[in-house]
């Protein structure tokens, strides 16, 4: 028998301001929900049951995972993190219902499924302890993995050494007798017993991981709201034919590798370039444009002479007239007023940096747009400047410019400089 663990009790603090009405786990990514691709693999790995590890917005995760298990044939058990002790106490308290030999992955990564089972799966079967690879640019950002042939000696979290390397992407298959081993593990620095620590653990006792590598096309982690959006243009990509399930106007033009969902209405003179992803129950236009890799989910309205680029706009969500969404996360039930434009390019082409728990991050793209969260209302002709992040439940006044982030519940009547 097998066991799939999913880690998926973090709240996603640079994630925020989505992360202030949804779970991490429950970004969307190509129209699913970023866990559902981690459910998927555990899918086709046939796992026997799946413990799905939840703290932060429990229920609303419950909820989803179980249409999305249900979907999948999963067999699904939800255990609760009382306290967000790390990574290893969240895989001790799921292997308290159940110890096996057990697939262990982080719910808060976009894979290409088929890919990961492919290379996993000579390495399950054997039943050996092993983990995932990726090859990254900046290995700095990452968990390095330091190895010898096939053999992974330990794991160095963000080491001070950038460069490229190989950095843990947060796939584990881990045999019954290793996992009594995270009994071993210290706290760290943040007192939190960490996964990876059970590498060096293992390796004293003789239990050594190999590694097996997957291709940097089929891995994402979602940490930052830009990865969102690579993570949704790597999706995209791999629609690969028209789907119209909805109405489209004679009027209207779809060109490309787009899905029109079920219930969905394009209004004439709307120009939609794939790859994209249209929700059901989504009205686009008239006369709206809708630019490659672009996904807009159910019930969202987005109106007259509205363009929106490479962009996520989650659910709910109006835009109804004039405005420009570049490069950005809506949020869901999120109304922008006529004339909102959320500028994604700097004068100075410089990539954009944002705000992440008070630090200034490099996004690494060019054109970043803004990240608005759930219920954030704007008026008429409101400017809001690359890289900025709306606080949830907000009102930003119109005529408004703003140029620096706003706080979760603010009302912004005059320009926010």
């Amino acid at each position: 028998m097998m066991i799939g663990i999913v880690l998926a009790a973090g709240i996603g603090k640079r994630l925020k301001p989505l992360t202030e009405t949804r779970p991490k786990v429950l970004m969307p990514v190509a129209s699913k929900p970023v866990i559902y691709y981690t459910l998927k693999l555990l899918s086709l790995l046939n796992v026997s049951d799946v413990f799905v590890v939840v703290s932060y917005m429990r229920e609303v995760i419950e909820d989803s995972v179980k249409r999305l298990a249900e979907e999948l044939s999963l067999n699904i058990h939800f255990v609760t993190q009382e306290k967000e002790l790390g990574t290893a106490h969240a895989v001790k308290v799921a292997i308290e219902k159940a110890l096996d030999y057990a697939v262990v992955v982080y719910g808060d990564l976009y894979i290409d499924s088929e890919a990961i089972a492919k290379v996993l799966k000579p390495a399950i079967e054997k039943r050996l302890n092993v983990l995932t690879a990726v090859e990254v640019p900046d290995v700095s950002k990452y968990g390095k993995l330091v190895t010898s042939e096939n053999n992974v000696l330990k794991i160095v979290e963000k080491p001070s050494e950038g460069g490229k390397g190989l950095a843990n992407a947060g796939i584990y298959a881990i045999r019954d007798s290793t996992l009594k081993l995270l009994n071993e593990i210290k706290p760290s620095v943040r007192g939190e017993y960490e996964l990876t620590d059970l590498i060096e653990i293992a390796n004293s006792r003789g239990e050594g991981f190999k590694y097996v590598v997957v291709g940097s096309e089929n891995w994402q982690d979602i940490g930052y709201p830009w990865d969102l959006l690579k993570a949704n243009k790597m999706a995209l990509e791999r629609l690969n034919q028209k789907v119209v399930l909805g109405e489209v106007d004679v009027h209207a033009v779809v060109k490309g590798a787009v899905h029109i969902d079920e219930g969905a209405v394009v209004k004439g003179c709307t120009y939609i370039e794939g790859p994209a992803f249209i929700g059901r129950e989504a009205v686009i236009g008239p006369n709206a444009y809708i630019r490659p890799y672009t996904t807009i989910m159910h019930k969202v309205h987005i109106g007259f002479s509205v363009e929106v680029k490479e962009s996520i706009v989650m659910e709910n969500t109006h835009a109804a007239h004039l405005t420009y969404i570049g490069d950005s996360v809506v949020a869901e039930d999120v109304n922008l007023g006529a004339g909102t434009l959320l500028a994604n390019l700097r004068f100075d082409e410089a990539t954009v940096k944002a705000y992440i728990e008070g630090k200034k991050v490099d996004s690494g793209r060019r054109k970043f747009g803004a990240v608005i969260g759930g219920y954030v209302k704007t008026g008429v002709n409101v400017l809001i400047m690359p890289g900025v992040k709306i606080g949830s439940h907000s009102v930003i006044y119109p005529g408004v410019t703003v140029y620096r982030d706003v706080p979760p519940k603010t009302i912004v009547t005059k320009d926010w400089l």
